[in-house]
């Protein structure tokens, strides 16, 4: 940390997770962490889904940020409308922010992973069915 600026040192830097990374955390916590991911989604069209796995030191300081506490290792779901999602995570390129920002199809829900990096994915069901889409 000694001789970088302040803004390198409180960054927060989340890189992106591959995609069939991160389809593979998200289908292994379905059975576990559905149900939240879903009532978030029930309660605003708007609604970003946030999915903190196994929380790594720049999940609980994002967390903090939030107002949240985490403690390391943990897992958690947070719901977050869009535009704020767009707003906190404002180094995502602009076809992301936009993602965030425009509300879920009528079978949809959008997760934001942080899971030691970060991806944005969609997950949709339609009879019984459920398919999770990474966001190119």
């Amino acid at each position: 940390m000694i001789g970088k600026p302040l803004s390198q040192r409180y960054a927060i830097d989340l890189h992106p997770l591959p995609a069939d990374r991160a389809v593979a955390i998200v289908r292994e916590r379905l059975a576990e962490d559905g149900a939240a991911l879903v009532q978030v989604r029930a309660n605003d069209a708007r609604m970003i889904a946030c999915l903190f796995v196994r929380a790594d030191q720049t999940a609980v300081r994002l967390c903090r940020e939030l107002g949240l506490e985490m403690t390391l290792g943990k897992t958690g779901v947070v719901g977050l409308l869009g535009t704020d999602a767009a707003r906190l995570f404002s180094d995502l390129a602009d076809h992301r922010r936009a993602w965030l920002e425009t509300p879920c199809g009528p079978r949809e829900t959008k997760v934001l992973l942080v899971a030691g990096g970060i991806a944005m994915l969609s997950i949709e069901t339609n009879d019984g069915k459920v398919v999770v889409t990474p966001v190119a």
